[in-house]
């Protein structure tokens, strides 16, 4: 396709960054930090030039999650907006460094509602068709997941959302089939898995992202990929952390042609 894609490109969870607040607090490694990370997510979905707009955070999901309502926190909850445990069931903070109100409210203003404002701003500018919110996932599910210790096929894609009346869809069943299956027929030779190829979630309950941008009225879809396909002694240097950049593009160009076939399907 010539002209771009009429899709808003979410990538909520790519950032390595400690915020500079919370800088000596952090009870995990840049190792701990990378493998909690969305690895590979910036290269791959980061369709600038393809897609109407892309929006990206450089900050560790750990310390600020896009994709968690602002006022989940701890004690409530570890898996909120400032987590105090990783997906491993590693402490975030060292002991008694949970950042106080008054350190969360100053890293919310920084970080998390420009992100948010960002994505506002977007509807204003551009008409989009659909909004993707992208994703990489562990080959295997991680400790604190509903899949623990269960094989992950090569694309996830997900569709629905839990409200206070009950499960929501955020587009129909259809749209998050084509689309797992447009780009996971594109990645079926780059990778195996003991798992189909691709799965269709219908119930991804603590989407922040998805459920408060459906409202807009304009589809929503999470979209996953595993990454077996590049996070593996081919094309990973676990020394340097780093990701074979040809590998990375290559991933990309495959999920892109998906998505132009998926656009094709369903627009």
């Amino acid at each position: 396709m010539t002209e771009k894609l009429p899709f808003l490109i979410i990538i909520p969870h790519s950032g390595l960054e400690v915020p500079e607040e919370l800088s000596g607090y952090e009870n995990v490694s840049p190792l701990n930090i990378f493998f909690e990370a969305d690895a590979g997510a910036e290269s791959i979905f980061s369709f600038y030039d393809s897609v109407l707009k892309t929006i990206s955070s450089p900050v560790s999901k750990i310390f600020v999650d896009m994709d968690r309502e602002y006022k989940l926190l701890s004690p409530v909850t570890a898996d909120g907006v400032i987590k105090s445990k990783t997906s491993m069931n590693r402490e975030v903070f060292k002991t008694d460094c949970y950042p106080d109100e008054i350190a969360i409210s100053n890293i919310l203003n920084r970080y998390y509602f420009p992100f948010h404002e960002s994505i506002r701003n977007s509807f204003k500018e551009f008409n989009f068709k659909a909004i993707i919110e992208c994703h990489t996932h562990m080959p295997v599910g991680p400790a604190n997941s509903q899949d623990k210790g269960m094989p992950r096929p090569l694309v996830i894609t997900s569709y629905t959302v839990d409200t206070d009346s009950g499960v929501k869809q955020t587009a129909s069943a259809d749209m998050a089939i084509e689309l797992a299956a447009a780009v996971a027929k594109n990645l079926s030779r780059e990778g195996e898995t003991v798992s189909d190829i691709f799965r269709v979630s219908d119930h991804e309950g603590k989407g922040f992202i998805m459920k408060n941008y459906s409202l807009s009225g304009i589809p929503v879809l999470r979209l996953s990929i595993s990454r077996s396909l590049f996070l593996n002694e081919n094309y990973f240097n676990l020394e340097r952390m780093t990701i074979d950049e040809r590998r990375l593009y290559r991933i990309s160009t495959l999920v892109k042609s998906g998505l132009e076939k998926f656009y094709r399907k369903c627009f």
